[in-house]
């Protein structure tokens, strides 16, 4: 054969293994759309979560549009009295929807796209981290079990927990390069595991925390012992890396979450990690855990085709397949009320709210051996296997019959101009319990003024939501109010001197200003510590992107 014969082979074989793999992504991409087609046709699925998550993400926008690309201050919350949320809910989901919301110019359509690239992502994440796992066919269909998994499509359709929806998109890409460190240990792995660590920080608080653990338990089962140590030293660069590059969030969060009231003030009961175990009651009374109940076994009947696996001692005691099983093992009780006291002992898993949340690392698990085992079904074609089979085929239907016509059908859909007017009816509207200093009330004293004294006359120069300007004619030194919420980085200024500040009994910001009259500056200052972690962050990015680089080794001549 000659060369030129040899090299069309060659080509041709690239040419259809490459035409392979893109038909792979195509697959996953379509499957991860199709479940958004209700999305598309009957508009965006409303619950309570989305109007908070609105809540932000329109002052958000507002912010970026104004040159501030990371506010501090949400300063229309509880009607003018603002609240800190910005300082403490991850900024990614926001910048995203704002990003959209530019290109796109209006907030609906920015959101359906917005959607539409989360679910894609999610598909390609799940396919990325099975295809170290199972086959690359194989692995499309572990795509599609993710994109039917009860509690993932619940996160969008019922419960709009658009933030930790978001997150589950990004977290099998963090597995998937786990698997990748472990095998080979590459520099742009070790880059790809802090890009999406970094990513998972400033997308979901609770889920950093799970799914972190859950990285820890992963890791530990699939390093092979002779090279446990380099290893370990590689996953520690990544995941160092990836908070390096977000401590410009997690370093404010973390030294101020005591001035908020984090379900201290106008305690809720139902956001309690300790009324959310699953199965530990069967009551609708508790309308959380019984829900979850059902999704619970609605995703045990989509995942039926694990039986399969029961047995097979090849395919699940490989590494990579042992580490998944432990995982969805160890997911599935972490969501049991037998976990308790390991709840008990962590006290940033109780900041969780939800031991249900464990759910969407179940999805992830259980979507890869399902998966697996849905090849053995068609080889059960006699006998008891027979049955098995018919079973198996039978609990699946269930399970997808179920999801589509309760999680999707029944939840409550706004087409374009019902999503406008609800959206724009969440401006002002008061904080969740969370995000109230513990100085505040719930209910503080309505003000018609921005800023009130007894007597003497206040006039506004300008009233920015991080920056005001206003005069105080003189009169009796005394303390006027402010309509904001008292923090400790509101700074009052007249005539370059620093003005006392505390807070009403109520929560409202007080200034003590002289006697005569007085212009007053009032600025929310950011300190060092926000400075200072602000380059961390820089850095930490430009270390990734370093490690990312390919490296060129010199050709021996």
């Amino acid at each position: 054969m000659s060369s030129r014969a040899i090299q069309n082979r060659e080509t041709g074989v690239f040419a259809f293994t490459a035409s392979t793999k893109a038909s792979r992504l195509f697959l996953v991409i379509g499957i991860s759309l199709a479940v958004m087609v209700p999305v598309f046709i009957f508009g965006v699925p409303a619950n309570r979560d989305l109007s908070n998550h609105f809540r932000f993400a329109l002052p958000f926008y507002d912010a970026i549009t104004n040159g501030n690309f990371y506010p501090s201050w949400l300063a229309e919350s509880n009607s003018g009295y603002g609240d800190p949320s910005f300082r403490f809910y991850p900024p990614a989901l926001y910048y995203l929807l704002s990003v959209s919301r530019l290109l796109l110019g209006n907030w609906y359509a920015a959101t359906l796209v917005t959607f539409a690239a989360i679910s894609v992502i999610g598909g390609l994440g799940i396919y990325f981290w099975s295809k170290s796992v199972l086959p690359s066919t194989t692995a499309v269909l572990v795509s599609f079990f993710f994109a039917l998994a009860p509690y993932h499509l619940n996160q969008l359709y019922q419960a709009t927990l658009l933030a930790e929806w978001a997150g589950t998109s990004l977290l099998p890409f963090a597995f998937g390069f786990i698997e990748r460190i472990c095998d080979k240990g590459r520099r742009r792995d070790i880059a790809g595991l802090a890009f999406v660590y970094a990513l998972l920080v400033l997308t979901h608080l609770p889920l950093t925390v799970i799914g972190s653990l859950a990285l820890f338990v992963y890791a530990l089962a699939r390093i092979q012992r002779p090279h446990r140590l380099k290893t370990l030293v590689k996953l520690g660069i990544g995941i160092g890396l990836g908070l390096m590059a977000s401590a410009t969030y997690w370093v404010t969060m973390l030294s101020e979450m005591h001035w908020i009231g984090i379900n201290k003030v106008d305690y809720d009961a139902s956001v309690d990690y300790r009324n959310n175990f699953v199965l530990s009651t069967f009551s609708p009374d508790n309308l959380n855990v019984w829900w979850m109940n059902i999704i619970l076994l609605m995703t045990v009947l989509l995942f039926a085709p694990i039986v399969f696996l029961i047995g097979r001692r090849k395919l699940v005691g490989q590494g990579t397949s042992r580490a998944v099983l432990i995982l969805s093992a160890f997911a599935l009780f972490m969501t049991l009320p037998l976990s308790r006291p390991l709840w008990y002992t962590v006290s940033s898993l109780q900041q969780t709210q939800f031991p249900w949340r464990w759910f969407a690392l179940l999805s992830m698990g259980g979507s890869i051996l399902a998966a697996a085992g849905l090849p053995l079904l068609a080889e059960a074609d006699q006998g008891f296997g027979k049955v098995k089979r018919m079973l198996v085929v039978g609990a699946m239907a269930i399970a997808i019959t179920f999801t589509f016509s309760h999680v999707v059908r029944e939840a409550q859909f706004l087409n374009k101009a019902q999503f406008e007017t609800t959206i724009s009816e969440v401006r002002g509207t008061q904080s969740i319990n969370y995000w109230f200093p513990i100085w505040a009330n719930n209910n503080p004293q309505p003000m018609t003024e921005k800023v009130a004294a007894s007597d003497r006359t206040v006039s506004i120069t300008s009233w920015e939501p991080e920056h005001r300007t206003f005069s105080v004619n003189s009169g009796k030194a005394e303390d006027v109010r402010v309509k904001t919420f008292y923090y400790p980085l509101w700074t009052a200024t007249s005539a370059g001197h620093q003005l006392a500040t505390r807070p009403d009994k109520d929560g409202a910001l007080l200034i003590s200003v002289p006697a005569e009259t007085a212009t007053v500056k009032l600025d929310f200052v950011e300190p060092l510590k926000s400075r200072v972690s602000s380059y961390a962050s820089l850095a930490g990015w430009l270390f990734i992107g370093g490690l990312a680089l390919p490296t060129f080794r010199r050709r021996r001549i």
